[in-house]
């Protein structure tokens, strides 16, 4: 399929209806259910009082109390995760386009941050407070969203050990967190089926472990070599790998993590009985200074005067998935002329995109198509989308892809020594988003 043919698949609404005629997506950003009520279950005031301060004094929190009430929400968004990266082999984070997804995003909403958009709809409401209340007038809906299906019986694995985010400097670091002790940035994670150490579950080091978590990384020359990194700092002796904890979720439940907090996805046992994948999706909330939302409009995902949720349009929903995709295209095994779509809707609708989001994604574009330029394999035969009938792309990157490139770098000459610097695995001092 060409690029066009790709775009036009992807941008007909009845395509993807067709693909999980489960789910719904509706034909405008209302939402259908939007009562602007929360199911969400978690003990009330006193429970996320004390789940803040988890957060603030290990980096990260289990949330054991069931993200909603509403099972069936929550079995349709993971069924629709696994028909998508099963049946029709696209990345689990197309279910982005669908309305339960952003069901379960205003669930995880009105847990962090409930009742701080001014509308107070029920006694219940006006009780309670979201766990990241103490700061919650500047935190926002950040939409870097993604959705992983990772199934151990293909020995397949989340995200190698990481950050979120890695400040440029110490002074940046230490402004990465409010005064309080509050990350900026703050991940909530959710198990859509149940993730143990079997078939993949998350690990972390926690805070008061890891040298590099309020003091950075970068170390002086004196003290660099060969282990000098965040993991064998943070590992420097036998008795500190019993440091590291395993988080295991069952279905429902979720996890709260900051952006300094070392963190990964394991691989789980293809050998064990019973073992299914591992599904899950993620939200996260972000100081609008710090890092602003990705997407320009504040009526994308909000409440209106009267309290209903409206959500994003289709195509803001489209735009964000291939967005997603671009940033983090290493990790989906995305053929070239995916990319080239991606980028192509990107393109046509980036005035829709906080300009830094833009430029990182451009960014991330043009490092996918060197790549391919310089001849890193671009398909995995046995992994062949339902949306690119071809076995793998002939030519690499063709003269369109060139002056694309070269567009692409030209307006964003500063930015290719990027925030997020990719780094050896030998050698992770700067540790790029992904999880």
């Amino acid at each position: 399929m060409t690029d066009n043919d790709v775009l036009s698949q992807w941008s007909d609404i009845n395509y993807w209806r067709r693909l999980c005629p489960y789910l719904t997506i509706g034909s405008n950003n209302s939402a259908v259910d939007s009562d602007g009520t929360s199911s969400s279950n978690d003990g009330g005031d006193d429970t996320r009082e004390k789940l803040l301060q988890l957060l603030n004094n290990d980096g990260y929190a289990l949330i054991d109390d069931t993200i909603c009430d509403d099972v069936n929400l929550r079995k349709n968004v993971c069924r629709g995760i696994t028909d998508l990266e099963v049946d029709h082999s696209l990345p689990a984070t197309f279910i982005l386009l669908f309305d339960e997804t952003w069901r379960l995003a205003r669930e995880s909403y009105d847990l962090l941050l409930q009742g701080d958009d001014g509308i107070k709809d029920t006694q219940q409401q006006q009780s309670q407070k979201g766990i990241l209340h103490r700061n919650s007038s500047t935190m926002a809906f950040n939409f870097d969203m993604l959705a992983w299906y990772i199934d151990p019986k293909l020995n397949q694995a989340g995200f190698s050990p990481h950050r979120d985010r890695q400040p440029n400097s110490l002074a940046d670091l230490k402004q990465s967190f409010y005064s309080d002790g509050q990350a900026k940035y703050v991940t909530h994670w959710i198990a859509l089926a149940d993730a143990t150490p079997e078939n993949s579950c998350l690990y972390v080091i926690p805070k008061q472990f890891d040298p590099g978590y309020l003091q950075g990384d970068d170390m002086s020359e004196e003290e660099e070599d060969d282990q000098s990194d965040p993991l064998s700092r943070a590992l420097n002796t036998k008795q500190s790998y019993q440091n590291i904890r395993a988080l295991p979720r069952t279905a429902g439940q979720s996890v709260i993590f900051t952006h300094r907090i070392l963190h990964w996805g394991s691989k789980g046992n293809p050998n064990a009985l019973n073992n299914h994948p591992r599904v899950a999706i993620s939200f996260v909330y972000s100081d609008v200074k710090f890092e602003a939302p990705y997407l320009l409009s504040k009526e994308s995902f909000s409440k209106d005067s009267k309290g209903k949720w409206n959500y994003p349009s289709f195509e803001t929903r489209l735009l964000l998935v291939c967005a997603q995709l671009l940033i983090y295209y290493q990790r989906f095994n995305l053929s070239i002329s995916t990319i080239r779509a991606c980028y192509h809707y990107c393109k046509s609708h980036s005035d829709q995109l906080d300009e830094k989001y833009k430029k990182k994604v451009m960014v991330e574009y043009v490092k996918a198509m060197k790549e391919q330029r310089d001849g890193i394999p671009d398909c995995d035969e046995n992994k062949k989308s339902d949306i690119d009938d071809t076995k793998c792309d002939d030519g690499g990157a063709n003269s369109d892809d060139e002056e694309a490139l070269l567009e692409e770098m030209l307006n964003n000459s500063d930015e290719f020594a990027d925030d997020y610097d990719d780094i050896g695995e030998s050698q992770p001092k700067r540790m790029k988003h992904d999880t």
